[in-house]
Formats: structure tokens, sequence, C-alpha cells
């Protein structure tokens, strides 16, 4: 007798893993860095601690993970490929779209806030998040400038300050402003923003 052909899907240890990072950057949010524990974030995720720390090796491995798949879901790395063959305006129009709905998202706009106020008592938060989150981007960005650069599009000496500027100045006063409370801008509003950036941003560094 034949056996039945295996079940498509997901494997079980990979919906664990996204079942523990849904349950972390809920808690998170709702009870800070600090205040969320291992053991509320396996009993939220419906796993058990031996689970929790199979997939994720400690505390801060797990924040940074969260990190790495919320930026994930708006902007993956196939959208930095530097092999790409659609042409570099269309592909910084695409970038832009993708930080700008990454950055004014509610879960963001409340990861920051739960950040800075946990400031005070650690910056150790603060190194955890830029490095699972902006400095991983501003990486990826490199290696698009660089074959930028590579085939005569672009002219620039020094990468990571021009991703810098980049991202900086597509944040601009507006997320500061979200972060405070004011309403997120119009849509409208947030892609004429990202077409701006784009052309300042070429007009500085095309070749």
């Amino acid at each position: 007798m034949k056996k039945p052909p295996p079940k498509r899907g997901r494997p079980k240890d990979l919906d664990k893993r996204l079942a523990i990072l849904e349950s972390a950057k809920e808690l998170f949010v709702e009870q800070g860095y600090a205040g969320a524990s291992m053991d509320a974030i396996a009993r939220n995720a419906g796993v058990s601690k031996l689970t929790l720390y199979s997939h994720f090796g400690h505390k801060e491995d797990l924040f940074q993970q969260c990190v790495v798949a919320k930026c994930a879901e708006h902007a993956p790395d196939a959208l930095y490929d530097p092999a790409s063959d659609l042409p570099l305006r269309q592909r910084l129009l695409m970038i832009g779209a993708a930080f700008i709905e990454l950055l004014f998202s509610e879960e963001a706009v409340k990861f920051y806030r739960m950040m800075a106020g946990e400031a005070r008592q650690t910056g150790k938060l603060g190194r955890l998040f830029h490095a699972a989150g902006p400095q991983r981007t501003l990486d990826q960005f490199d290696e698009l400038l660089a074959a930028a650069v590579r085939n005569g599009e672009l002219k620039v000496r020094d990468r990571q300050r021009a991703g810098n500027h980049f991202f900086s100045m597509l944040r601009g006063d507006q997320h500061m402003r979200v972060i405070m409370g004011e309403q997120r801008p119009p849509a409208s509003e947030l892609r004429k923003h990202t077409a701006d950036v784009v052309d300042v941003f070429l007009s500085a560094y095309r070749a």
C-alpha cells in the first residue's frame, strides 16, 4: 500500500517561530522590553519555554529578530537586489515607498515610542534596534549603490553617508511629529514626499 503524500504547508517549527515573533512584538510594545519576560512571551505564543529557547537563544536575539521580521514585511531583501534590471529611479521609489510604509505603520510607531520610553533606563535597546533595523537597511542599500556606481549610474564617494542622506530625507520631520502624537500624513502627501526625495538624491549623486 502506498503511503499518502505528505501534506503541504509550512513546517510546524516555522509556525511556532512565527507565533513566537508575533507574541514578542505584541508584548514588547504593550509591556516594554524590560517588562516582557520570556515566560510571558512563550505563554502568549502557546509554546513551551524550551521551544522558545530552541528558536531564540536569548531575549536580545528575539528582540532583534522581531525588528528584522518587521522590516522584511515591508521591504523584502529582493527589493535591494543589486542585480535587478529595473531602472534605478524606479527601484529607489519602491525602496522609499516601502520604507515610508514601514516607518508610519502603527506597530512601528508604537515600537519607537516604547524604545523612547525606556531610553532613560538603558541605551542597550537602541543599539540592538539599530543593528537589526537601520544598519541592516543601510548595508543592503550600500550594495545597491555599489552596483549603481559600477554601472556608471551614480558617483558616490561614501556610500554609507549617501544611504544616511537618503533615509534621513525620507524620514523628514513627519515621522517625529507622528511619534509625538500627530496623525499620519495622507498617502498622497507621502507619495509626493518620496518622489521628491528620490529626485533630490539622484540630482546629488547621479554620475
